[in-house]
């Protein structure tokens, strides 16, 4: 309500006037019911930097990232610039960050910003960066990890690829297995093959001859 918000702006401005930063810093992340921007506003030109930092804060949770970062980097509070660059997920921010330090020749600063803000940079970027400055022993730590990260999803992809190149290879070569139907052997009453046809034919001589089938093309002679 209106009320609160003006009592929270009346408590802040009397925590500034009594210069408490950390009783402000507690008010504003318990009671978040007023102005941000005014009182960040406010602060950033106050003559303590505690307060100043408490603006850059302010703008931070606004997700005005850049005048955070700026303000930060103006009372050198690099801690907090770089932790403000790598909240806020914009690589223009982080490098912006990265150049400053360069220009002030800042380069332990530059080496613990390429972690911070590991996953907001572009390699080539940084390579070029430190290569054009001649401070490549600063930037080593971070283009070593680069290039392990990137080996290991080579590898990764590689072990992928290869165990789909198997099984594909296996399921070629796989045989077909055809189901059979299993032979039936007929049978006559007796358990044995059935009694061919035959016809029994006399000779002239008086010998009598049983020929058998034409499948089995068989000739008995009887007698």
């Amino acid at each position: 309500t209106s009320t609160t918000r003006t009592v929270n702006e009346a408590l802040n401005g009397l925590l500034i006037t009594e210069e408490d930063y950390q009783g402000l810093k507690t008010s504003i992340d318990a009671f978040d019911n007023f102005d941000n921007i005014q009182l960040a506003q406010t602060l950033e030109k106050h003559e303590l930097i505690e307060f100043r930092r408490i603006a850059a804060y302010l703008y931070k949770g606004n997700n005005r990232w850049g005048q955070s970062v700026q303000l930060c980097k103006k009372d050198n509070l690099f801690k907090d610039a770089m932790e403000y660059a790598a909240e806020s997920k914009n690589a223009e921010v982080a490098e912006d960050l990265l150049a400053y330090f360069l220009d002030h020749k800042a380069y332990d600063c530059f080496a613990a910003c390429l972690f911070q803000c590991y996953d907001l940079l572009h390699p080539d970027v940084i390579l070029e960066l430190a290569w054009k400055h001649n401070i490549m022993d600063f930037a080593m730590p971070y283009l070593i990890q680069v290039m392990r990260e990137y080996t290991s999803k080579v590898d990764k992809l590689e072990e992928a690829e290869n165990l789909r190149v198997t099984e594909a290879k296996e399921t070629e070569y796989k045989p077909v297995v055809m189901e059979t139907q299993p032979q039936l052997m007929l049978t006559g009453p007796g358990g044995a093959f059935p009694a061919q046809p035959h016809k029994e034919v006399t000779t002239m001589w008086g010998t009598t001859l049983e020929v058998l089938c034409p499948r089995t093309r068989g000739i008995a002679c009887k007698g």
